[in-house]
């Protein structure tokens, strides 16, 4: 688990986000857990730049071995831009799934932050799997 930066959020689908709260924009991106539990991402389709995305609307699709792992967003929002060096090396996830972010947005609403699990309650959620 992350402990650089203590304002990540999380979902209970092991995606984090990264808000800046002046701005209404936050980075999205994929836990450790998550990352270590699919094993090796062969490709992602990415959310295209403009695109409106709901509150756990499918958003992102990683091409497993064999299958396709689907994750929802963490927030409702417009997607300002994508990870070009992941979605073109799916790979470096895997190297640091903190660093290595999937895409940036402008959240709706600061209300659905709330909704999302702190650094603290996602290690216990995740403890409890």
């Amino acid at each position: 688990m992350s402990n650089d930066n203590d304002s990540r959020v999380y979902s209970n689908r092991h995606l984090w986000a990264l808000p800046n709260t002046k701005k209404k924009t936050a980075t999205i991106g994929i836990s450790d857990f998550l990352a270590e539990e699919l094993g090796e991402i062969a490709s992602i389709d990415m959310p295209l730049v403009g695109d409106e995305l709901d509150m756990e609307s499918f958003c992102l699709h990683l091409h497993l071995s064999g299958r396709i792992h689907h994750l929802r967003s963490p927030l409702s929002g417009r997607v300002l831009e994508i990870n070009d060096d992941v979605q073109d090396n799916s790979n470096l996830i895997h190297l640091d799934p903190y660093k290595h972010w999937l895409y940036k947005m402008e959240y709706d609403d600061t209300e659905e932050l709330d909704l999302l699990m702190s650094s603290a309650q996602y290690a216990r959620f995740v403890d409890q799997l």
